[in-house]
């Protein structure tokens, strides 16, 4: 049995899709699952044990006729990838496909692409998309697992993606924690950003400075600011609004080792965003700030907390038309309460 996943982007999806290996693997048990994706996501991926061989879509065409797979799950909307995994699919096709030149997706995987943009109106509108969206509450991985009849493992906890780092990925970690004398797993991390396609996911750096310092009193434990390679200039002004001794974590990090900062962490709280699911797959609690989007997809794995600003008015728009976000309205009573309760657990 040969199992094809392709999915290149966005990165957190990439490594939320990981959930899907372990059922994978005991749904077809010796399976070897093969991986396309892209180089930017590669990081995420290398040295799962469940991985037989990570590829770039474009290696499909040049792979020896012999190589089928029985089972392709195409997850990227683009139609190159989906062409080519095609090609390579004598058996079941499941997801994103190239009518064409046009992108459509299998029914079987309609539960989920229903409430995706390949589902526009015929106004060209994502109104029917977006309804499904906001009334479902299943999660992406329990998605999944329902439109590939794979078996939901016991607990929470092992459908969490794994990332496996070694003592090279934690060289930052390791380096930081010398400097300011950190024990594992006693800072907290806060990521108040969410990279520059979505803004509106992102604390402002006035509510994220006031996070901070709810956070340091609150907690009595040293925190640490993260932030992606775009949000340097950001996090400075962050820095210059807190009253709380903030420790920058950087900015500058590759995935494996900013892994690495967030497996330090004893929680981590971010916005729907990369870093939640890197804190899922390095076994640290994250409570998740979520504003303008699902948070039902979303999940911590038994291990963290998802809070749901109430009432967003910009439901699934990249930037928000309002003086004062939704997430605003979430407060620091509220955020450093599900903290304490996720170090508790």
């Amino acid at each position: 049995m040969r199992v094809l996943i392709v999915k290149l982007a966005a990165l957190g999806d990439v490594l939320r899709t990981a959930s899907l290996l372990g059922p994978l693997r005991a749904r077809y048990p010796g399976c070897e699952i093969w991986w396309a994706t892209s180089a930017a996501a590669r990081p995420l991926l290398e040295k799962h044990p469940a991985i037989h061989r990570l590829i770039e879509p474009r290696d499909l065409p040049r792979l020896p006729d012999k190589i089928r797979f029985d089972l392709v799950l195409s997850l990227e909307e683009d139609a190159q990838a989906a062409e080519w995994a095609a090609e390579r699919c004598p058996g079941e096709f499941v997801g994103v496909y190239n009518e064409r030149g046009a992108l459509r997706y299998t029914e079987s995987s309609g539960s989920y692409y229903d409430m995706s943009l390949l589902n526009r109106d015929a106004d060209g509108s994502l109104r029917t998309a977006n309804a499904l969206k906001a009334k479902n509450r299943i999660t992406y991985a329990g998605l999944w697992l329902r439109v590939l009849k794979l078996p939901a493992p016991k607990s929470r906890a092992a459908l969490a993606p794994v990332l496996r780092l070694d003592a090279r990925d934690r060289r930052d970690a390791v380096a930081l924690a010398r400097t300011h004398r950190l024990k594992p797993r006693e800072a907290i991390g806060v990521n108040p950003g969410a990279g520059r396609r979505w803004p509106a996911k992102q604390l402002t750096p006035v509510r994220a400075a006031r996070l901070l310092s709810a956070l340091a009193r609150g907690l009595k434990r040293p925190i640490l600011l993260f932030g992606g390679r775009d949000e340097a200039a950001r996090n400075a002004d962050i820095l210059e609004k807190t009253d709380a001794p903030v420790i920058d974590a950087g900015t500058r990090h590759g995935l494996r080792e900013f892994a690495g900062l967030v497996e330090l962490c004893g929680a981590l709280v971010t916005t729907d965003s990369l870093a939640l699911h890197v804190a899922t797959a390095v076994r640290t609690p994250a409570v998740a700030l979520v504003g303008p989007t699902s948070s039902a997809e979303l999940d911590a794995f038994g291990r963290g907390k998802i809070l749901q600003a109430k009432d967003c008015r910009c439901f699934y728009r990249p930037s928000c038309r309002l003086a004062n976000s939704c997430l605003d309205r979430l407060t620091d009573a509220a955020i450093v309460g599900a903290v304490r309760r996720s170090l508790a657990s």
